[in-house]
């Protein structure tokens, strides 16, 4: 079995398709920050397959050239094999392109240019593309100017409250929150990063830049208890969100002298990580508020936009990190409300595993990201995974990843993982090939 899932960033084919399809995933690819097809593989089950000499001469006589005349700017894969035992598979890499976006000339630089929405290739829509063209000039959205706007509407409290003294026109035209005018004698302009940060009412210029707080009866459906909807500077939404949160999941009250304390279903560290992560990472391009739904016995936060770049699910927590919104990153540092990049996502873990509770669980799935909390306390075991899931396997005979998943307390992700390795080693086997798959030891 491959060792990794699909992702942005890695495709599965079993035998190539038409290339024309072929040539969609490596248009994706490096609009993207690149990525490999692996051909060989299926792409459900991950089993490998291997190649044979027909698909291998095809790939290496035909595609490079073919490749390169299709696309703009033309694009040069990186063709090479590897082994698992005595199986084959063919790798097409594709690295991301210096000059975006990327495009199939035959289909123009609108029509022809393919992104990369979690395992799937996708057609850009209008906005996706103004995006990449940003990306190719060096400009982040947050930075772009709100031409309807002077700046006055950054409120001088906020301004003096962030740099701890007044401040001039000039400072604020270096750190990327107001925009000189190309218009001689004519006044700056806010950036979205400065009336996120500066303004009292940031979702009247940015559509839906708020965070909707929503409480729902029971473990499923739409039967909501309590609704609110967070505004203000994000800086301003991050603590009301908390605070609101924390109050829904907070249990075990008791009088410790004059103050009252109380214990959280997930630690406290977690939420206002998850919380300011979901709000210095989502793409402001994209209408649609955050979204913190809070059930009987789970948590999700909701937040638009895809994982930004090089991040995919399959690095999540290893210290992988790339800023999407590094003016808002910068703003949030100096404020102490984040610490050093690529360290959040671990804190959640580490944090939620101290408390022992079940590992969260991080869903990228179309234009937008999403954590999901379990309040399920887990029972701590002296021994390590890999051992916990061989003696489970023992007591059950066989077991599948969800079975596994709740056993140990992490995310089928984790799981996955281990039972890859464990297949590798010739310790464990696969009976199936459907999502009710299960493992058994190997006898």
């Amino acid at each position: 079995m491959y060792p990794e899932r699909e992702s942005k960033s890695l495709d599965f084919k079993v035998t190539p398709p038409k290339f024309s399809k072929l040539y969609e995933t490596c248009v994706a690819f490096a609009n993207g920050a690149g990525g490999q097809i692996i051909i060989g593989v299926e792409d459900a089950s991950r089993k490998i397959i291997g190649i044979n000499e027909e698909i291998r001469t095809r790939i290496y006589d035909e595609f490079s050239s073919s490749l390169y005349d299709v696309s703009s700017p033309g694009l040069i894969p990186h063709i090479y094999e590897k082994k698992y035992g005595d199986k084959s598979v063919l790798i097409i890499q594709i690295f991301a392109s210096n000059k975006k976006p990327c495009f199939i000339k035959s289909k123009g630089n609108r029509d022809g240019v393919y992104i990369r929405v979690g395992a799937n290739t996708k057609k850009a829509d209008d906005h996706t593309i103004e995006e990449l063209y940003r990306e190719n000039k060096r400009i982040n959205y947050e930075e772009e100017s709100i031409i309807d706007l002077g700046p006055k509407e950054l409120e001088a409290d906020k301004i003096k409250n962030y740099y701890q003294k007044k401040v001039n026109e000039k400072r604020l035209i270096v750190d990327k929150f107001l925009k000189e005018s190309n218009l001689t004698n004519n006044q700056s302009k806010p950036s979205i990063a400065g009336i996120l940060l500066f303004n009292s009412k940031p979702d009247e210029y940015i559509p839906e830049a708020l965070i909707r707080c929503t409480r729902f009866a029971g473990n499923s459906g739409r039967n909501i208890i309590q609704s609110e909807e967070i505004r203000g500077s994000i800086d301003e939404q991050v603590e009301q969100s908390y605070k609101l949160v924390q109050s829904w999941i907070s249990r075990n009250y008791q009088l410790q002298g004059t103050k009252m304390k109380f214990e959280t279903l997930i630690p406290e560290e977690a939420l206002r990580e998850a919380i300011t992560n979901a709000v210095i990472h989502r793409k402001y391009s994209i209408a649609g508020a955050i979204k913190i739904a809070v059930y009987e016995d789970h948590m999700e936060i909701f937040s638009p936009g895809a994982l930004p770049d090089i991040v995919n699910i399959n690095n999540l927590g290893d210290g992988t990190s790339y800023a999407r919104n590094p003016v808002l990153i910068r703003a949030f540092r100096k404020l102490g409300l984040v610490e050093s990049l690529g360290s959040g996502v671990r804190l959640i873990l580490d944090s939620c595993k101290a408390k022992q509770l079940k590992e969260p669980e991080y869903i990228e799935d179309g234009d937008y990201v999403k954590i999901i909390f379990s309040f399920e306390k887990i029972k701590l075991s002296s021994t390590d995974d890999f051992t916990a899931i061989k003696e489970f396997l023992q007591e059950k005979q066989s077991a599948t990843i969800q079975e596994l998943s709740s056993y140990l307390g992490v995310s089928r992700n984790t799981v996955t993982r281990k039972l890859n390795s464990l297949i590798e080693q010739n310790k464990v086997i696969r009976i199936g090939q459907t999502r009710s798959t299960r493992f058994q030891l190997h006898h």
